[in-house]
Order: C-alpha cells, then sequence, then structure tokens
C-alpha cells in the first residue's frame, strides 16, 4: 500500500476537492444520497461541529440572515465533513469547513444537508479549518492566534509556513501569537471585539495592562492614543526623577491625562486626582498666557 503524500498547508478547499479521496460508501454505515458531482445529501442530525475548530463565535445577526436565506432557498453550496465515531459508537460526520451554514440549517429545520465526505486527518482539518476562515476573515484575533498555536504546538509547523499559506507575513503570524500573552480580562474584550489587536499590542508593551485596558474603555482611546499612553509611561518609569513631582504620586494614567491637558493648553498642568474627585492646577507665567488660557476655555 502507498504512502498518503503529505499536503502541503494552504491547499485550500478547492484543491483539496480534486486530490482527497472520497469516502467509499463500503466505509460508511450511514445511507447518504449521491448526487452530481460526489455531493451528498446526508440527515442533518448526523452531523456534528468540531469541538477543535479555530472559529469559536458566531455573528448572531449574520447568522439569523443566513437562516431566513436557507430557509427561504435552501443550502446551495455543500459543506465539507469527514465520517467519525462518535461516543455512542454509531458513525457520524464531523464538520471540516462549513459550520455556519450547518447552524442556519438546525435554525431553519433542514432534514438533509448537502455535502461533500473525505477522509481528512486531525491535522488537515486544522489546516483547512485555519487557512479558509483567516483567508475570509471570519476569526477573530484571539481565535486567529490560538489556530496558529495549534498548528505549531501540535503539528510542528513552523510560523513561516504558516505565514506563507495565509498570504500573510511572518511577523502578522508572530504578533497574532503573542496576543496569548495578554492578561485574562484583556483576552475576553479582544475576543468580544470591544478592543481591536492594535489596543492589544499596545496592552501587551504597557508597563501597567490594566491601568491601560481601563483607559481604553474609559476614554475611547484609539490605536494610537494607547500607543502614546505607553509611550509616557514607560519614559516615565525609566526616569525615577519624574515619579515625584512635589512629593506627588503620579501613576501612569494620571500622566497621561496630564500631558494631553498641557499639550492642549499650552500650560504645565497638574492634576491631582482623589476618588472620587480631585483638584486640576494649570500653570501660567506671564498675563498673556493667562488671557490666552482664558480666551481658550471660553471658546471650548
Amino acid at each position: 500500500m502507498s504512502k498518503k503524500p503529505t499536503r502541503g498547508l494552504g491547499r485550500g478547499l478547492s484543491a483539496l476537492m480534486d486530490d482527497i479521496a472520497p469516502v467509499s460508501p463500503a466505509k460508511t454505515n450511514t445511507k447518504a444520497q449521491p448526487n452530481a458531482g460526489g455531493v451528498e445529501l446526508i440527515p442533518t442530525d448526523k452531523i456534528v461541529r468540531n469541538p477543535d475548530q479555530p472559529r469559536r463565535h458566531f455573528d448572531k445577526q449574520k447568522l439569523e440572515e443566513l437562516t431566513a436565506s436557507v430557509r427561504d432557498k435552501g443550502v446551495l453550496q455543500p459543506i465539507l465533513v469527514r465520517p467519525v465515531q462518535a461516543k455512542s459508537g454509531t458513525e457520524v460526520y464531523q464538520i471540516v469547513a462549513g459550520e455556519r451554514r450547518w447552524h442556519a440549517a438546525m435554525r431553519a429545520g433542514i432534514e438533509h444537508m448537502p455535502v461533500l465526505v473525505r477522509e481528512l486527518s486531525d491535522r488537515e482539518v486544522l489546516e483547512i479549518g485555519v487557512v479558509e476562515n483567516v483567508q475570509r476573515a471570519d476569526l477573530n484575533p484571539l481565535e486567529e492566534a490560538l489556530a496558529y498555536k495549534a498548528l505549531i504546538d501540535q503539528f510542528g509547523r513552523k510560523p513561516g509556513e504558516i505565514a506563507s499559506a495565509i498570504g500573510k507575513s511572518r511577523a502578522h503570524v508572530a504578533n497574532m501569537i503573542r496576543l496569548l500573552g495578554l492578561p485574562e480580562r484583556a483576552r475576553t474584550l479582544l475576543a468580544e471585539g470591544k478592543i481591536t489587536a492594535g489596543h492589544a499590542r499596545a496592552i501587551l508593551a504597557a508597563p501597567d495592562p490594566q491601568s491601560l485596558t481601563d483607559a481604553i474603555l474609559r476614554d475611547a482611546l484609539s490605536v494610537r492614543a494607547a500607543e502614546k499612553w505607553v509611550r509616557t509611561a514607560l519614559k516615565a518609569a525609566q526616569n525615577p526623577a519624574q515619579k515625584k513631582d512635589k512629593h506627588r504620586a503620579i501613576d501612569a494614567d494620571t500622566r497621561f491625562v496630564e500631558k494631553q491637558l498641557s499639550d492642549h493648553l499650552g500650560l504645565k498642568v497638574e492634576l491631582n486626582h482623589k476618588s472620587p474627585g480631585g483638584t486640576l492646577t494649570i500653570r501660567y507665567k506671564t498675563l498673556d498666557e493667562l488671557e490666552d488660557l482664558t480666551k481658550r476655555l471660553r471658546s471650548s
């Protein structure tokens, strides 16, 4: 028996359909209804999701829209599945690509789905899931990072191989994997789409990740503003003499706000925050500076 050749990462579904052998009817006990082009109709309740699928979050509104379309027109494009043994010992079909269509079909009450049944290894299943989802931008940044990590840890793939397969740079893959080092709260916010990958990278570089995370949410900081927050905090940390000004203990968040106000007003600003209130001191040296400040405050 000839050895099955190793397929390169990133072949995609179109290439896989050409060279991965369909499952022989003798190998399955489930009666599938064959159709043209190798497409089969399989009972929807015989199809199960892949627990290792990289994509874990589905947009509810888009899923509802797809459900309505499936209810009206049916499932127009087959999903890719592989035969597996369920815990009960019966044979079922595990989804390799097309889980969103399956969810929509279940919601729409579709009893049979068009599928392409293929014999695929665990590695091939993961690789297809990563490539297809990344190329379609279906994964959130955290899901993408976890998928890359699984390819590296479980199957020995190198970052350069992954980058080549998905059409991204090696630096992109490395930066995405770094996101797994985020504090738990920031990881949750990233998965929920409440912060971006750019925000997450800034949080990773911050000397106080929690404070920056709070500032991003509270002040709706852009990625550029978050990066500026980090630079200000790092500069203060590198110069201990700046940590105290007239015996004031200044955290990175307070110093960032002070700098923003100073840049806007063109004057030295001191913020002494003591929850729930505090004092704001604006220093001027000349009457001209005072007059200019008065005009700024009146016009704002």
